[in-house]
């Protein structure tokens, strides 16, 4: 698998976090999804992560607003997580 094929994955998977929590008021359990997210991230090389920093944590930013009053804490713990990790690559 090439890394713009991994790029693009990770890409589709963090936008879909983020529509799926525009302006809702509950929602089920994320867990799974969010940690793909989060190991999908993990897993671009440091190239990658510096190319993209800037607009994921736009993106990742966008998600814990949107979510704020709806995802769980451990949750939202693991996004703020990964926000920080992201914002220290730019």
């Amino acid at each position: 698998m090439s890394d713009f094929s991994d790029l693009f994955k990770f890409a589709a998977k963090v936008g879909s976090l983020e529509g799926y929590l525009f302006k809702r008021d509950k929602l089920e359990p994320l867990t799974n999804w969010t940690d793909n997210v989060q190991n999908m991230y993990h897993g671009l090389t440091a190239g990658m992560k510096k190319e993209i920093s800037g607009d994921l944590a736009v993106v990742l930013q966008t998600i814990l607003e949107y979510g704020d009053r709806t995802l769980e804490a451990d949750i939202k713990a693991k996004l703020q997580k990964l926000y920080k990790e992201v914002k220290e690559e730019k």
